[in-house]
């Protein structure tokens, strides 16, 4: 699996902080523009609760907006990612374990729905506004863990297990079947090992007839399935790598941004001040002042 990023230092571990209880929350403050959360997937249920400010995302190829007060649900295993468009972007992660929540002994809510679930069978639609059932639900998820009386993680569960309920009956998007899922499944293992390579070697010069390779299938075939499985083109992937790298030098070096196009496999520096510009709304000099002038600078 792609692990998620997040912005104050690369990565965050995928297993869950407490083996013996699969639902993990925790909260991001100030994520500031251009912040990117590059594009991932996981296995488990997971959704940002937006407290304050903009952010953009994509889900299974679906772009849209969320704003404070939004929702926004993830499925297992769906690729996504998302790009700050605020400076005071602040939100919860709540990370669900499904197979947590499965009983001890088989009866039909398991197989009915939980089963389905974590087959990525049953999927749900992505942005939820003004569901204020499902945002108390969630409200209450956040307060029992937070806190942490006795008893937290039963109302944890429970208030989980209320969510599930509420996404199945008001916001359910399409259910695979079996063959349809097998199919899903395949694409995403033989296409896991192509994007970790991306992700490792972005700086070098690749080339989509060469991580094509890498995926045992024809260059067209291979554009036409990424494209399914991130919602971009490989150029797109790996230029947003790149500027992603770029950004982070230009906040934590003095290096010209000349020698930073290139280090991030840039060879044109008209080219990657175009990109750049497009993606973060200003010129590589100027963010590199802007972040520099920001309270959080370390001087």
């Amino acid at each position: 699996m792609i692990p998620e990023t997040i912005a104050e230092n690369g990565y965050y571990s995928k297993e869950m902080p407490d083996s013996l209880f699969g639902i993990d929350v925790f909260l991001r403050t100030e994520q500031r523009t251009g912040t990117v959360y590059r594009r991932h997937w996981h296995e488990q249920l997971q959704l940002y609760s937006f407290v304050s400010g903009r952010a953009f995302l994509d889900c299974g190829g679906r772009s849209f907006s969320a704003d404070g007060g939004d929702i926004v649900v993830i499925n297992s295993c769906e690729p996504h990612y998302m790009v700050s468009r605020s400076d005071d972007l602040s939100f919860y992660i709540i990370r669900i374990d499904l197979p947590f929540l499965f009983s001890s002994q088989i009866d039909s809510c398991q197989t009915k729905f939980m089963v389905p679930l974590v087959q990525n069978r049953i999927t749900f639609g992505n942005l939820v506004q003004n569901d204020g059932e499902l945002a108390a639900c969630v409200s209450r998820m956040i307060r029992e863990y937070t806190v942490r009386n006795l008893g937290y993680e039963l109302a944890v569960k429970a208030a989980a297990y209320e969510f599930i309920v509420l996404l199945i009956r008001k916001h359910i998007s399409r259910i695979l079947t079996e063959r349809e899922f097998s199919i899903k499944t395949e694409r995403l293992k033989r296409y896991e090992e192509a994007v970790e390579y991306i992700n490792a070697h972005y700086a070098e010069q690749l080339t989509v007839a060469q991580i094509a390779k890498k995926a045992r299938v024809s260059v067209p075939h291979f554009c036409r399935t990424f494209r399914d499985l991130t919602g971009g083109t490989f150029t797109g992937y790996l230029n947003n790598l790149r500027l992603e790298a770029a950004a982070g030098l230009l906040r934590e070096s003095s290096l010209p941004v000349t020698d930073i196009a290139l280090r991030c496999g840039f060879d044109s520096v008209n080219y990657f001040s175009r990109l750049f510009r497009n993606q973060y709304n200003t010129a590589p000099s100027e963010f590199r002042k802007l972040d520099s002038e920001s309270p959080d600078a370390v001087p």
